[in-house]
């Protein structure tokens, strides 16, 4: 994928961190409010990216105008706030040596420095070099993600990933968790064994499963937004997010993956939701 050729220090889940982004003030999101939002394609004809972000953005964008272009013409055109840009990028961020996959959401600025642009919102995808069928159906919760906080435009701290740092929302009970059984710890894998733990609705799904069940925008399912380490490197941090279909995070947590604890949804995952 061709994404922006850029290096982002970003504050998230890394509450320490000084973030080098410009971030967003409120004329910004004044400024986003009479924008045109460019969503930036991916060059790769054989990726699946384009067909599926056109489709989300179809289905569940209207805060702004919006059209496709390429990254040539990102590149051509950014230093003008008359635009917002949906950019798929790779961020590094402080004390961590990976580097993952996000989608990041910017205004125009003259600044020619990406780093300078004002930074809207972003959402992390996965690691980079992580096959993109473990997060492309998923993408329409991301979009709504970003929808949601962006419309409420006299707040930017809505748009802070520090918001999502250890969340817990009680609500999450009252859904049906929806679990890929390959994302899970190999202690838990049968509905049986996560009520042992968490003795709530669960049903363990596929990927299809998820996406139809954004797509029709059910309101009583909960679903894993995993961010982890998968075969790209030997350890890692693995990050944890229980999303409802529009996009609410309910939950939230991370830990290190090393030989004894793997990159899935742990067992003390399920006992912290069913507190």
């Amino acid at each position: 994928m061709k994404k922006a050729a850029i290096t982002i220090l970003l504050v998230f889940l890394v509450i320490e961190a000084i973030s080098q982004v410009r971030p967003a003030r409120r004329r910004h999101y004044r400024a986003f409010k009479e924008s045109t939002m460019m969503v930036v394609l991916d060059s790769n004809p054989f990726t699946a990216y384009n067909d599926r972000i056109k489709e989300e953005m179809d289905r569940f964008w209207t805060v702004t105008d919006y059209e496709f272009i390429s990254f040539d013409e990102f590149e051509e055109i950014r230093t003008s706030d008359e635009y917002s840009f949906l950019v798929f990028a790779e961020i590094k961020q402080r004390n961590i040596p990976y580097v993952f996959s996000f989608m990041n959401f910017v205004l125009g600025d003259s600044n020619r420095d990406f780093n300078r642009m004002p930074d809207l919102g972003s959402v992390p995808l996965a690691y980079r070099d992580v096959d993109e069928e473990n997060y492309l159906y998923k993408m329409g919760a991301f979009i709504q993600f970003m929808h949601n906080y962006a419309k409420d435009l006299g707040d930017p701290s809505h748009m802070r990933l520090r918001r999502f740092i250890n969340v817990r929302d009680d609500r999450i009970q009252d859904m049906e968790l929806w679990l890929l059984e390959e994302e899970l710890a190999p202690e838990i894998r049968t509905v049986e064994k996560i009520q042992q733990y968490y003795p709530y609705s669960v049903k363990i799904v596929n990927k299809d499963d998820i996406q139809k069940a954004i797509s029709q925008q059910r309101e009583d399912v909960a679903f894993l937004h995993k961010i982890g380490p998968e075969d790209t490197v030997n350890e890692g941090m693995c990050w944890k997010f229980i999303v409802t279909t529009d996009g609410t995070v309910l939950y939230s947590n991370d830990h290190d993956t090393d030989v004894h604890t793997p990159d899935a949804l742990l067992i003390e995952d399920l006992k912290r939701m069913a507190r």
